[in-house]
């Protein structure tokens, strides 16, 4: 990307400087909302949950407003208004400058539902209407619009260890180019041929597969991990188009860089972080094992490559979401078969048999899997955070490192079968 120190200095002021600036605007934002003790805004509710405490049953409630991501809670008898628009009064006395770029949880005095409807309801109802249960096209939804995947589902997800099958990001964008270029290469192929052979046909295909993406996101309207996976999509196609090493940790890195300079609230986002290291791992097995010839080779490097990526997050995993089971394992088999399970449900649901699977993936859900608590100690954690910083520089940090995440989920089966 970059021919000298120079450049890298100079972009990396420019990052700065746009970082500055939309720091800036978060804050103007955050004064506009202080200066109001009382503000009147309109959010659309992103997820309604119930809890429990001493006082009774109340409701929470994930919004997202021009002012950014917050949580409110009521204690009406709410009907379900998930994607819907409210209008309420919240209360930011106590609100403080770091809670409003982290997310913040604000009291609300009047609730009002809004009869505008969300542009993606008619989607959600489409992939609804093909399932006999709603928890289904929940799921489904979940699985194509990024909506919030149901409890369920989510303890199922955990206890398997596929919940990154879930956030959509750089593995679903990949399926979704493969899926782009069969499609539109096999229609423009023949036009090519015959009205346009002077042109790069990959190029060509490649722009309209990027603008899809970007479209993409928009329909989704708010994922961060995917915003990562596209914009890092977006530069490694510009790279192979200028003839430059695609698979580059310092691409990553300014991949970040540039993603944190336009919208600091990803400092914040753990789904961010996970995906990002998700992709660093990725780039440190392909920079430790050169890829082998043969179809045999490439197959067994893919297995490796999951296999190493699903041992290697787990130490960061298990420190947020300390859940634990053996069967996390068939993640190295249940990904690679996400890759035709993906599309295969995609085009069912485009054609409107969505549901031809729904009766197996039930009994699925029906097991119930049995876990037990496994959280990395904080201790853990920074050596594994600087054997990570290690790694790319020597061989000996990468290995070190596996073999910790090899023997940190060897506890944790020890734990399960006789720890309690």
């Amino acid at each position: 990307m970059f021919h000298n120190k120079r450049e890298r200095l100079a972009f990396a002021s420019l990052l700065l400087l746009i970082f500055i600036l939309t720091l800036s605007w978060k804050y103007y934002q955050f004064h506009t909302l202080k200066s109001a003790q009382t503000p009147q805004i309109t959010a659309q509710v992103l997820l309604q949950y119930t809890k429990i405490n001493q006082s009774g049953r109340y409701f929470v409630l994930k919004l997202k407003s021009d002012f950014g991501t917050f949580y409110t809670t009521s204690r009406e008898d709410l009907r379900d208004i998930q994607y819907r628009y409210i209008s309420l009064r919240i209360s930011t006395k106590r609100l403080t400058f770091m809670e409003f770029l982290r997310g913040f949880y604000a009291p609300n005095f009047t609730l009002i539902l809004l009869p505008q409807r969300d542009f993606r309801e008619s989607l959600r109802n489409f992939i609804t209407k093909q399932h006999d249960t709603a928890l289904m096209g929940d799921y489904y939804s979940s699985l194509f619009l990024a909506d919030g995947l149901p409890k369920e589902w989510r303890k199922l997800a955990q206890a398997y260890g596929i919940a990154h099958l879930f956030a959509i990001s750089g593995f679903h964008t990949g399926i979704l180019s493969a899926i782009g270029f069969f499609i539109l290469g096999f229609l423009y192929k023949p036009i090519h041929r015959r009205f346009f052979p002077f042109r790069n046909f990959f190029f060509d295909v490649g722009c309209v597969v990027i603008l899809g993406l970007v479209g993409y996101y928009f329909l989704l309207t708010q994922s961060f991990s995917y915003l990562r996976a596209l914009t890092m999509s977006f530069v490694l196609f510009v790279l192979f188009w200028r003839g430059l090493n695609l698979w580059n940790i310092e691409t990553l890195m300014w991949c970040v860089a540039i993603l944190v300079a336009f919208s600091p609230t990803l400092i914040f986002s753990l789904g961010f972080h996970l995906s990002w290291l998700g992709v660093l791992y990725v780039f440190l097995f392909f920079k430790t094992f050169k890829i082998p010839a043969g179809f045999w080779g490439k197959t067994l490097y893919g297995f490796l490559l999951n296999t190493s990526t699903f041992f290697l997050m787990n130490n960061i995993v298990f420190y947020f979401f300390p859940i634990f089971s053996p069967l996390m394992l068939s993640s190295v088999l249940l990904t690679p078969l996400f890759t035709l399970y993906y599309p295969l449900a995609l085009f069912a649901h485009c054609v409107g048999f969505g549901g031809f699977l729904d009766s197996l993936l039930l009994m699925w859900l029906q097991t119930n899997p049995h876990t037990v608590p496994l959280q990395t100690h904080f201790t853990w954690l920074i050596l594994c955070a600087i054997l990570t910083c290690i790694a790319p520089y020597f061989r000996l940090g990468f290995f070190s490192l596996l073999g910790l995440s090899f023997g940190f989920f060897g506890y944790g089966v020890y734990l399960y079968f006789y720890g309690f």
